[in-house]
């Protein structure tokens, strides 16, 4: 299960970085890297892999970005009536990675659910280093045929001119497509997997925080460090895959290499 580092940002996130030019003016700004990732095998898994990932990074002005499977562009923007303030809301279109049942022992006989596609929007608003926004997603492929909304808050600080940290709260509830999609057991699969048969409903799924450490080895490369929790809730906790053969407890760290054109 491989997929592109920051693909499933919250708003705050993505409009923050899409709308931060470097000191040189550049309308343009290209981050390409790579690194790997320690997280659990499946969402709600007790079972831990490394995973080697690309890092992909564009923006255009304040106006288009791409992070990872992310696309948006900040199609209304509105600045606050105080230096720093700003509104910005816009489209997304994002590839939501599926779910393989070799990824994990515990997932045998719950079949494969393919990838797809999501088109969604988010509204942020920040003041200075803060900021806070929403993402909406609904799959359009048949994937999982699920809706998603993130809440997050975010905030940037400078420790020094090389070293900089990201830090993100985040919670996210999700429809019952969604959550029958990825935390349910129907009776065909309990049959297969020995697990017992559930079907959720919609509600919150999860909260999380996490921090995103950037360190400047030159004027061009990047190295950055990840480490994040994320606590699953409401029906995805009493899921079999999460209560029974998982945790509720979802740790991630990782460390990647980027070059900045």
């Amino acid at each position: 299960m491989t997929a592109v580092i920051f693909l499933a940002a919250p708003a705050a996130t993505l409009a923050q970085q899409a709308s931060q030019r470097d000191a040189s003016g550049k309308d343009w700004k290209v981050s390409l890297g790579a690194g790997v990732l320690y997280r659990p095998e499946y969402e709600g898994s007790d079972e831990y892999d490394f995973d080697p990932l690309p890092l992909l990074m564009v923006s255009y002005r304040d106006l288009v970005f791409l992070r990872g499977a992310t696309l948006g562009a900040n199609a209304l923007t509105w600045q606050g009536p105080r230096d720093g303030d700003k509104l910005q809301i816009g489209p997304l279109i994002r590839y939501q990675p599926g779910r393989d049942e070799d990824d994990s022992d515990d997932l045998h006989g719950m079949g494969d659910i393919d990838g797809g596609i999501e088109l969604g929007g988010f509204i942020t608003y920040g003041i200075g280093a803060w900021a806070a926004g929403l993402t909406i997603l609904q799959d359009v492929s048949g994937s999982h045929d699920g809706f998603t909304a993130k809440l997050s808050a975010s905030h940037r600080h400078a420790f020094s001119p090389k070293m900089r940290l990201r830090s993100e709260l985040s919670t996210t509830w999700a429809d019952e497509s969604y959550m029958e999609t990825f935390f349910g057991v129907t009776a065909a699969q309990s049959a297969r997997s020995g697990m017992r048969a559930y079907q959720p409903g919609s509600g919150i799924k999860d909260v999380g925080v996490s921090f995103d450490l950037d360190y400047s080895l030159t004027d061009h490369w990047v190295l950055t460090g990840r480490l994040g929790y994320k606590r699953m809730l409401g029906d995805a906790a009493d899921s079999p895959l999460v209560e029974d053969r998982g945790s509720d407890s979802q740790f991630i760290t990782g460390l990647f290499l980027s070059y900045r054109f």
